[in-house]
């Protein structure tokens, strides 16, 4: 047992199950929006935000303030980084919820 169960592999930084909605949604696009991604997982601006400073304090995740005509948009990506470890991650739990041992 060389690298131990896949288990052992997870990010446990992801398993809540709200962090997973966010990097699952923003694995699927470049950028969101702040309140496109708020209202897409029916969270309150306080727990996404509180979220997401988990996220990017992990580097997962990269959060930007753009102005776009006169109001500032904030705007949530996945780094790259946390786009290869979301990736890394999804592929350890698929071992484990498969029962899969390397």
């Amino acid at each position: 047992m060389s690298n131990g169960h896949p288990r052992t592999h997870l990010v446990t930084v992801m398993h809540s199950p709200v962090r997973l909605a966010i990097l699952g949604s923003l694995r699927h696009v470049q950028q969101v929006s702040f309140a496109d991604l708020r209202e897409a997982l029916d969270l309150s601006a306080a727990e996404l935000s509180r979220q997401l400073g988990i996220l990017e304090k992990e580097e997962l995740v990269e959060i930007a303030k753009l102005r776009e005509q006169r109001r500032v948009v904030t705007q949530v990506r996945l780094s790259e980084p946390g786009r290869e470890r979301f990736a890394e991650y999804l592929a350890h739990l698929r071992h484990v919820v498969q029962g899969e041992v390397p």
